[in-house]
């Protein structure tokens, strides 16, 4: 066939075929017919639909660390940390020299997601007011400043149960609350509270730029459903996968569930002697949900990743059951630091730096720590890079090469 007969809907259907946004690239460099055709919205939005966004690096306190050869996204991620402002500079900034400053809370689709103390919070205790939430897009300096909880919504939070930021409430972005699915600038968030008596939830709408008011349970129906005690547990190491947010609870094997379709709250069990604090959910393919559970301290001296998934029966209940075992380096300790569906972040430093906790005077004394990712799909790990200080918690970006990256705010 002569290439003069290769329609732009033939040629489409071939590009997308193409196993790597990095051959995309190569294939928009060819010709500007080419370029023109792999670099409009429709067809990315086509692409992105079937070829999630690489890793491209994560982020933490000390801002963006993008993937470094040998890594496969190593040429992708030096294009957008050239490209993009990590720093946040452009952001709104606090007319108070005391205020506090913007801090990273989640990260999704390339997108990110901050907040702060609000300039004239008076240094009032969290019970009376609520943190500023801006949604951005590094890689384009796009940022959207979200509006206030309306007050008649805020007044469902009532008793929160620490004054610390952290312990009572947490705001993070929605992959199902975008509105318009067709509008790849559209996007969700959700602001949840952890009163002493009940949860609470609201959701925001980029396509209405409304808050609004989406789930509310009191802790002692939620734990009698569950027949647990009906102590409030503490919550930790929030994760999403197949449509659900998902936190462990403290000293059981039980998780909190957020279905964000029918925005109701649960509790699900997590596999037999699972690791509360070292697992990562996933999605394992076939509508189902797995779990990483890191395995350390065993007798015989193995290092392994213990992948579990749930097989769930017409009736909805369901069951764990072992899939792979990945064996890792056990001369080394080895920490899950982040996790999104298709993604892993392991943080990984030797035994005597571990057994000291990774708490030294400064990072000159600190070895070098090693983080690597692996993809939960092909279950290969890649060093992404190495690094001189401890991370609590790291944010896994995902994102297509800078060309092929369009407007996502």
């Amino acid at each position: 066939m002569a290439l003069a007969a290769l329609t732009d809907d033939i040629l489409s259907d071939i590009f997308l075929r193409l196993p790597e946004p990095a051959d995309l690239v190569r294939t928009s460099a060819a010709c500007v017919p080419f370029r023109r055709l792999v670099t409009g919205r429709a067809f990315l939005r086509r692409f992105r639909a079937l070829h999630p966004a690489p890793l491209l690096g994560f982020l933490d306190h000390n801002g963006f660390h993008p993937a470094i050869p040998p890594h496969a996204s190593a040429p992708a991620a030096r294009a957008v940390s050239l490209t993009a402002d990590f720093s946040f500079s452009f952001l709104p900034s606090n007319s108070s020299s005391t205020g506090r400053g913007w801090v990273v809370r989640d990260v999704r689709d390339g997108r990110v997601l901050l907040d702060r103390d609000p300039e004239d919070s008076g240094g009032e205790e969290p019970s009376v007011f609520f943190t500023e939430i801006v949604v951005c897009d590094p890689l384009h300096r796009r940022c959207v400043l979200l509006p206030p909880i309306p007050d008649d919504l805020a007044a469902a939070v009532d008793q929160p149960l620490r004054v610390e930021f952290d312990s009572w409430c947490e705001p993070f972005l929605n992959p199902g609350g975008c509105g318009d699915p067709e509008d790849e600038a559209s996007f969700g968030v959700i602001w949840m509270a952890r009163c002493k008596a009940k949860l609470v939830a609201f959701a925001f709408s980029s396509s209405t730029g409304e808050w609004r008011a989406v789930a509310s349970l009191a802790w002692r129906d939620l734990m009698s459903a569950a027949g647990l005690p009906s102590r409030r547990p503490a919550l930790s190491l929030r994760q999403y996968a197949r449509g659900c947010f998902y936190w462990v609870m403290d000293l059981r094997q039980k998780l909190l569930v957020l279905d964000t379709g029918r925005m109701e709250f649960s509790i699900a069990d997590l596999p037999p002697a699972c690791h509360r604090r070292q697992i990562a959910i996933v999605e394992a393919g076939e509508g189902r949900v797995g779990i990483f559970a890191l395995r350390d301290q065993v007798a015989d001296g193995e290092v392994s990743l213990y992948y579990t998934v749930r097989q769930d029966n017409a009736n909805g209940s369901g069951h764990w059951q072992m899939e792979k075992t990945i064996p890792l380096d056990p001369a080394f300790q080895h920490y899950i630091k982040g996790a999104t569906e298709r993604y892993i972040l392991l943080l990984r430093c030797s035994e005597h730096l571990s057994s000291a906790g990774m708490h030294v005077s400064s990072s000159a004394e600190m070895e070098d720590l090693e983080c690597f990712s692996m993809d939960v799909r092909t279950l290969q790990l890649e060093r992404v890079c190495q690094l001189k200080h401890r991370i609590q918690r790291a944010y896994i970006y995902n994102n297509f090469p800078p060309s092929l990256s369009p407007e996502s705010i």
